[in-house]
């Protein structure tokens, strides 16, 4: 039987609980938006409301603005009306006796912490450094339902959006059009800002989409996402207009030969750095590994980065659960760049590729 909200969240926040003797700690505070809305279920502004948690206890502090929806929202947690940092309405969550509180160190401004400090008084402060994210990083089935809703929009809509690549059409007008297609199908809303990179423009791996008119003979990358109940998905696609540059088609085929020999590799267990590698060799191989400078890949789920890493350093194990892009690219400047990207994650040995309803063929339109 699929669990309730309210089971959900306590059981994200009794794994929190856990931590507390490893951690050394009576409570915690968690104040970023990820955190909040990971633990409690809260899908509200960012930084309006903040939870506090003890051993029996859950607390979520937001104001007027947000109580009725934090009340339907957040059945396992009891509601405190005020700011979320309004640190004196925080410290009326916290036991009476002096105790020592684990915080969210890597998400507080050095302002809000001093603020902290002051409100509390002689309460002791430890950092739980990367505990949440670690959490996070593991998605249990209902995350995993709503990345795969994403990761299906997101196909859908660059589908749609193929015949809308012209021979002058902007890529602001392409990027538009991706997103509204996104949102027809059901997104929130992009996932992050929308690339559109075409002819040279390729060679940017971050190239937003800008008032440049497509041509033919170029290639088009889109990398983009949507947002589905907060998760992201995040894919990338390259095409061409018309008959591309055969370097260029050549460029593409390592691309695709590097990223489908990365997703056959992928085990669960293995290091981001071993799967890294074995894309990465094949472009060298190629004779463009100067040309592959980042990272295969980084974990997503309610941000676009978050988690493991796929990088030639990175000591992130990719457990099962872990969601994560699998992204070659080659990018050489005043000429172009292509780059593949997928989702994957494995669960109980099954290893499942969430964007590939979306071709990745060379098309030529």
């Amino acid at each position: 039987m699929k669990e309730t909200i309210y089971e959900t969240t306590k059981r994200r926040t009794d794994s929190l609980r856990k931590l507390f003797d490893e951690k050394k700690i009576d409570a915690a505070f968690i104040s970023s938006g990820p955190g909040v809305r990971y633990l409690s279920g809260f899908a509200g502004t960012p930084k309006d409301a903040s939870l506090f948690i003890t051993p029996e206890r859950a607390y979520i502090i937001t104001d007027s603005r947000y109580t009725i929806q934090a009340g339907e929202q957040c059945p396992y947690y009891e509601l405190v009306s005020g700011r979320s940092s309004d640190f004196n309405k925080v410290r009326s969550c916290a036991p009476a006796e002096r105790s020592v509180i684990g915080f969210e160190n890597l998400e507080i401004s050095y302002i809000d912490f001093m603020r902290m400090k002051e409100a509390f008084g002689t309460y002791d402060f430890v950092g739980l450094d990367h505990a949440i994210a670690d959490l996070r990083n593991i998605k249990d089935d209902l995350e995993l339902e709503y990345i795969k809703k994403a990761c299906e929009i997101a196909c859908g809509a660059i589908g749609d959006t193929v015949p809308y690549i012209k021979d002058g059409v902007l890529e602001l007008d392409l990027a538009t059009e991706l997103e509204y297609r996104m949102k027809k199908r059901g997104a929130s809303g992009p996932s992050f800002d929308t690339i559109v990179a075409s002819g040279v423009r390729g060679a940017l791996p971050h190239g937003l989409a800008s008032a440049k008119p497509v041509r033919n003979g170029e290639l088009i990358t889109f990398d983009f996402g949507s947002l589905y109940n907060g998760y992201c998905s995040d894919m990338t696609r390259t095409f061409a207009l018309g008959e591309p540059d055969p370097e260029m088609v050549r460029i593409y085929n390592v691309v695709l030969e590097a990223q489908l020999a990365g997703i056959d590799a992928y085990k669960a267990g293995m290091k981001g750095s071993e799967l890294d590698k074995v894309s990465r060799d094949i472009i060298a191989a190629a004779g463009y590994g100067n040309y592959f400078g980042h990272g295969l890949g980084h974990g997503v789920g309610l941000e676009i980065h978050e988690g493991v890493g796929v990088s030639p350093g990175s000591a992130s194990v990719l457990a099962e659960r872990t969601v994560f892009s699998i992204e070659p690219g080659i990018y050489i400047e005043n000429k172009g760049g292509v780059r593949i990207e997928d989702l994957v994650t494995c669960v109980n040995g099954v290893k499942t590729v969430l964007t590939a309803s979306s071709p990745k063929a060379l098309m030529i339109l």
